[in-house]
């Protein structure tokens, strides 16, 4: 927590402007629904009210709820895109103004890097994240491996760089979450001041910890989430399909923090959430997002623990933020997080986010809902934000009953296309933002335009994945914290139909099915990237000449690393 600076100066970092994302928001999705309601109500909504059918009504309104979600999310993306646009600037500055300003010389806390990985221990990664200038730095491996590869990498390592710590979770119980507590709340309780937490292929810049010290140190934080980039990218699937969370990072997250509001911070540990006192209203809520982030050892010690579940960074968040402690994004501190390596392994992390967030909001919705620390358009943006992994579930559901269940029980239809258009609206915007910032970073039309393309279809082949993950956590399944593969072999044609054969038939059969129902063209279209995805996993084995040479210095930077040899500093953005 800061020490020497006064209150005016620590919030004039953070809280600047009043909020109005959410507002502005919800205004746009209630003139756009009144118009879209009035014109598809007299040929169709108002002859199924007459017909006075329970199911027939129903399902209208089930549709109904899925029509204004779409709405209010491709209206969110946009809108967060436009208030990015005219802040991010400004935000900027403001955290360069403090990034600039020394530390004390009397202020040296003690930071421990905690790297966390199973099966996936990346040498060259943890090496380069322990390359900081700020001397009080400790590394600690957190590993939960089961491969006797890795153990013996890992093990290697570790002898090779004498002032690494080693810590085991043989039983490798409740995942990441138990890997950090097993340690936070074992041997490693009261050993540092803050904690980084790292995934396996986490890269930092070498003043990163400093700079985070720095925003601690100037401003009232307990969390502070900082910027990523994918880089690293080896192959041409990476490389295409990184450019998106490249955008979305940024916008959504600056939004998020210079938007969030303020509380006054706990002046002891035993605060409770009855006693948190708002400064600012927000009417967003910052996260942090389970890598590249640190915490104060004050803000963890009131919090217990990380919360047992697979979306661990999300519950922390909001145990952090329901103890009164402030959550910021830095838009100027760095890591980078290699893409995911293949459509396979992209389809997994979306799986993951799925079921992860269903099952937030279903441990964490009455809290949520009953907390007085928060704002309304907070607990708004809670639902928005955890709703976006499941969405292209909804979409599905949605364009089945317009093409299949509504003709079938011959209900009234002004046009399947108009039935479609909020769905579209819903799935083209984030693409469009992508689209917008793309082009105002100079890269060329048709690389955008081909770009687009190639994302309708590969997330547009997730409605299975999807689909199911989202009917198993309303069945109260739990939610499975599966590792995002980081590496993969030679790629096969017939690799690749066996590693999305249930999604291929998933599509098959709803276009199936649609095609005899339905006499509208354009909802068969939406279901064809199912069918025609997994060609996309066959790019990752694309290289060029520089990907191969990228590939070549990781190797052997890789192995330089595991005997302490390496000299080599990789251009984490790049």
């Amino acid at each position: 927590m800061a020490q020497n600076s006064t209150t005016t100066d620590r919030h004039s970092l953070i809280f600047r402007t009043k909020p109005t994302v959410y507002p502005l928001i919800l205004i746009i999705w209630v003139i756009l629904m009144i118009f879209y309601e009035w014109y598809v109500f007299k040929d169709s909504y108002h002859p199924i009210w007459e017909s006075k059918i329970r199911w027939d009504i129903l399902l209208v309104l089930v549709n109904q709820i899925f029509v204004g979600l779409f709405f209010f999310y491709g209206i969110g993306n946009l809108v967060f895109a436009f208030r990015y646009r005219h802040i991010k600037k400004r935000e900027a500055q403001a955290e360069q103004r403090v990034l600039k300003m020394p530390l004390p010389d009397d202020w040296r806390p003690k930071v421990q890097l905690l790297y966390t990985t199973y099966n996936d221990f990346i040498p060259y990664a943890l090496q380069q994240c322990m390359e900081q200038n700020y001397e009080n730095t400790e590394t600690v491996i957190l590993d939960n491996s089961n491969n006797p590869e890795y153990i013996a990498m890992v093990d290697q390592f570790v002898k090779n760089h004498p002032g690494v710590k080693l810590v085991r979770d043989s039983n490798n119980k409740h995942a990441k979450a138990g890997n950090l507590n097993n340690y936070l709340n074992g041997v490693g309780k009261g050993t540092y001041d803050y904690f980084v937490i790292l995934d396996s292929d986490e890269l930092l810049e070498e003043h990163f910890v400093e700079k985070c010290l720095k925003m601690f140190y100037y401003s009232d934080i307990g969390i502070l989430q900082c910027n990523h980039v994918s880089g690293q990218n080896h192959n041409a699937f990476m490389k295409t399909f990184s450019r998106s969370g490249n955008i979305f990072w940024p916008v959504q997250n600056v939004v998020r923090s210079a938007e969030s509001g303020w509380y006054q911070q706990p002046d002891t540990m035993k605060r409770n959430a009855s006693e948190v006192q708002v400064v600012h209203k927000g009417d967003t809520l910052c996260f942090e997002l389970g890598h590249g982030v640190m915490i104060s050892k004050a803000c963890f010690e009131s919090i217990g623990s990380i919360p047992h579940m697979v979306a661990e960074d999300l519950c922390t968040s909001i145990e952090a933020l329901s103890r009164g402690w402030n959550i910021k994004f830095a838009s100027q501190i760095y890591g980078n997080e290699a893409f995911p390596v293949t459509l396979t392994a992209l389809v997994v992390r979306a799986q993951k986010f799925c079921g992860a967030n269903l099952e937030f909001l279903r441990v964490y919705h009455k809290r949520v809902f009953h907390s007085k620390a928060l704002s309304f358009y907070q607990k708004l943006d809670i639902l928005s934000f955890t709703l976006s992994a499941p969405i292209g579930a909804f979409q599905y559901l949605s364009l089945i009953l317009t093409g299949v269940v509504f003709p079938v029980m011959h209900l009234p239809m002004i046009s399947q296309f108009d039935f479609l258009i909020p769905a579209m609206i819903c799935y083209a915007s984030q693409a469009l933002v992508d689209t917008i910032f793309q082009l105002m970073r100079g890269v060329k039309i048709w690389s955008v335009v081909l770009y687009e393309i190639q994302s309708a279809i590969v997330y547009g082949s997730y409605y299975f994945v999807l689909v199911m993950t989202t009917i198993f956590l309303l069945l109260k399944r739990p939610a499975k914290f599966v590792v995002t593969p980081k590496t993969h072999g030679k790629i096969t044609w017939a690799y690749a139909l066996h590693a999305h054969y249930r999604s291929i038939i998933f599509s098959v059969i709803t276009i199936v099915v649609c095609w005899h129902f339905s006499d509208s063209p354009w909802i068969l279209l939406t279901f064809l990237p199912g069918c025609i995805g997994f060609l996309f996993e066959l790019q990752a084995n694309l290289q060029t000449k520089e990907t191969k040479a990228t590939n070549a210095l990781l190797r052997r930077e890789s192995k330089l690393a595991l005997v302490g040899d390496r000299n080599y500093r990789l251009d984490w953005r790049a």
